[in-house]
């Protein structure tokens, strides 16, 4: 009985004992499964938390990227911005410099005229010659401030796009022979010779006839005005021109050349294309006794460019000459001609 007792008890130890290890084992098992989720859990997170790091990264990256991109293009176009505010005050300079210029330009055949009908209405001339001697000084004078005025709406016209141009096929010879004409008084008041060339005996160009006179004009008369002895040759042939135009190859094609070569005082190489600049001359030296607005070569290459042409200016420096290559396009050999006054000039 005692021994039963005795087994009993220790069964029912062994059972509880089996009964805590399960509990216990349940407890571990159940405490390792927490474990094993909140590690799950914090896995997860900490993913998340690397991914949105990365992004956060990557958009810090990009955005950093699409700052200095910012930052540049601000850079780049604070410095256009500088550099066109150069240019404008460059400009502003050059305009004064150009209005005060033509102020005494325009002051000077002023003066000449007021001087001359003020001697007139004052009745102080001897003879009659000297009366019409000063009535001539009064016309010239006139003449040439309407020139310098003309010159002055002329570029107003050109900047505002304005001038308008009724092309044709023209006579080159013809409106080159009207041209020198119109100039021949100056060439013989300084003894200058005078050289004409020319290797056909027609050609034909697109252009406004007016307008093309005037380049001829401007571009003789700039040649007398800085020559003070020798000679001028004038020369019309046809060459192949290299021709760019936009969205295009450059091609070879066949033009009018008129070639105006002076022995005058030349022009320094590095100040060449200040001279097709607007309000802008090489120097001083530059403006001839006679006066001037320094505008004839900048209108003269308008109007040539817009006519489809081109002008070349070269001297190989000071006192070595200057050579003016005027570029025009070519008319079509069944176009209508338009021909200025047939003038006979005894040229050499």
């Amino acid at each position: 009985m005692i021994f039963l007792t005795a087994v009993t008890q220790s069964f029912w130890s062994l059972s509880w004992m089996i009964s805590g290890l399960g509990i216990w084992a349940a407890l571990a098992s159940f405490t390792a499964f927490i474990c094993y989720k909140q590690q799950y859990i914090l896995r997860q997170e900490k993913a998340e938390l690397e991914s949105l790091l990365k992004k956060t990264i990557e958009q810090f990256k990009a955005e950093k990227i699409e700052l200095e991109q910012v930052i540049a293009l601000t850079h780049e176009r604070l410095g256009k911005i500088q550099a066109q505010n150069r240019v404008l005050q460059e400009m502003n300079h050059r305009k004064d410099e150009f209005l005060r210029q033509t102020s005494h330009e325009l002051r000077t055949p002023m003066n000449g005229i007021i001087g001359s009908l003020q001697l007139l209405l004052d009745d102080l001339c001897d003879d009659h010659e000297e009366e019409v001697e000063l009535l001539q000084q009064a016309y010239q004078s006139s003449i040439h401030l309407l020139t310098l005025l003309n010159q002055v709406l002329d570029l107003a016209k050109i900047e505002s796009g304005r001038l308008t141009f009724d092309i044709k096929s023209v006579d080159l010879h013809s409106s080159l022979s009207a041209a020198i004409y119109l100039q021949l008084a100056n060439i013989r008041q300084k003894n200058l010779q005078l050289h004409r060339k020319n290797y056909l005996n027609i050609i034909r160009v697109k252009a406004d006839s007016t307008k093309l006179k005037q380049v001829f004009i401007n571009v003789i008369g700039n040649a007398i005005k800085f020559t003070e002895e020798g000679s001028i040759t004038i020369t019309t042939e046809i060459q192949y021109i290299t021709v760019s135009s936009n969205n295009q190859q450059p091609q070879e094609m066949m033009m009018a050349v008129v070639t105006v070569k002076d022995t005058g005082v030349g022009i320094d190489p590095s100040n060449q294309n200040q001279l097709f600049q607007p309000f802008q001359v090489e120097d001083e030296g530059r403006f001839s006794p006679q006066g001037s607005t320094g505008l004839g070569l900048v209108i003269s290459k308008h109007l040539v460019e817009m006519m489809g042409g081109n002008i070349k200016l070269s001297s190989t420096g000071r006192n070595q000459g200057t050579t003016v290559e005027i570029i025009l396009p070519l008319a079509d050999s069944d176009e209508e001609v338009e021909n200025e006054l047939n003038i006979e000039l005894n040229i050499i």
